[in-house]
């Protein structure tokens, strides 16, 4: 049995009697593979590997990887399939060229084991972790999205009552999170990301998570003067010292978010990275309601008070800053086509029935019909 043959059949050993069938019309590699990826069988990303040898490496665990899904400084995130669930997951890879990087793991192995004290509807939550040869992974819900950050690109600011609701979503996710020690530190658009038709908020990569719990043993993953976090949407006290970011900064980070959300800007939006970072030691943010006349009474408030500058101005707790949103919250009851940057997905559609101050034409603006079932 070729090498080719003896890879294609732990990827896909239900066709095995049908790809010994076609071998002979493909007597090359590049040929047969291309006739599996036509068929469905192989995706790229798989044939490509085969390709070049690396076939085996698509097996993690008890997972096949897919296609590849992102990316970041840790680690690449793959779609994959569980081998004998058929379940789909995402599996976060930590890069090859950190596999021998001792702080590296440190940090991977604390973002599996804070993903392992979640269960909440509102965070992403984790199926299993292992070796996978030299190398770590962790194999997460997968979801679907779009991302809030897509969701903006497609069509610019959202309905003020649909952007609460996913900030109150959010934020109930915080809550679950800092009950057990741990602060995101990263709560940006691109990490909060749709599922089940857009009715619900996924809070996304906790990578950068700090459990407060264990503040002294991860102090040495946390340096001095190094920014943890996205400019944007840092808070005050974090971009000072990240060892000093505690639950109340992810507040102001949802409230960045939030703000961007409604008024299709950032709280900062001129200058470098660093300039916008260090604007928020001094300044205040405009006021919601300056940029957009038409938000709900009382609203502009509530995005003020997430983005104090002094933490003990803000919400006790995220719990409380949802129950602040909860007024001004679209409740969502189906889905609604929107475009995603470009491409066309399926997004939350809420219905305005029990908010007597907005009207449904104006979710008109994200409505298009769909490309593709």
């Amino acid at each position: 049995m070729s090498a080719l043959i003896e890879v294609l059949d732990l990827l896909i050993p239900a066709r095995r009697s049908e790809i010994d069938l076609a071998r002979p019309r493909f007597p090359s590699d590049p040929s047969l593979t291309a006739e599996l990826v036509d068929r469905g069988w192989l995706t790229p990303l798989q044939r490509s590997w085969v390709l070049r040898g690396h076939g085996e490496k698509l097996l993690v665990g008890s997972y096949i990887l897919l296609e590849r899904v992102g990316e970041g400084g840790m680690g690449q995130v793959y779609l994959a399939r569980h081998r004998a669930l058929g379940r789909l997951a995402a599996i976060k890879l930590l890069r090859t060229e950190r596999r021998d990087d001792h702080r590296s793991k440190r940090r991977f192995v604390r973002e599996v084991r804070a993903l392992g004290r979640l269960n909440h509807p509102n965070v992403v939550f984790a199926y299993d972790a292992g070796d996978a040869g030299r190398s770590l992974y962790l194999a997460m819900e997968y979801v679907p999205g779009p991302d809030l950050a897509q969701t903006l690109a497609a069509g610019g600011r959202l309905p003020p009552g649909l952007a609460c609701e996913y900030a109150r979503q959010a934020a109930l996710g915080l809550q679950h999170m800092h009950e057990r020690g741990l602060v995101h530190r990263d709560i940006k658009p691109s990490n909060l990301s749709l599922a089940d038709g857009g009715r619900l908020l996924k809070v996304l990569d906790v990578g950068l998570v700090r459990d407060r719990e264990r503040a002294v043993a991860d102090a040495g993953l946390t340096r001095v003067g190094f920014l943890v976090g996205t400019p944007d949407y840092t808070a005050p006290e974090q971009v000072l010292d990240a060892r000093r970011a505690g639950r109340r900064s992810d507040q102001y980070s949802l409230g960045c978010t939030l703000y961007e959300l409604i008024t299709g800007l950032v709280p900062f939006p001129a200058g470098s990275p660093t300039a916008k970072a260090l604007r928020r030691l001094t300044e205040d943010a405009r006021p919601a309601d300056e940029l957009r006349p038409d938000l709900p009474a009382g609203l502009a408030r509530v995005v003020s008070r997430l983005l104090a500058r002094n933490p003990k101005d803000r919400f006790p707790t995220s719990g409380a800053a949802a129950e602040a949103l909860a007024p001004f919250a679209f409740p969502i009851s189906h889905a609604l086509p929107i475009r995603k940057g470009g491409d066309e997905t399926s997004v939350a559609s809420v219905t305005c029935s029990e908010h007597p101050t907005l009207d449904d034409r104006a979710l008109e603006p994200y409505a298009s019909p769909l490309a593709r079932d």
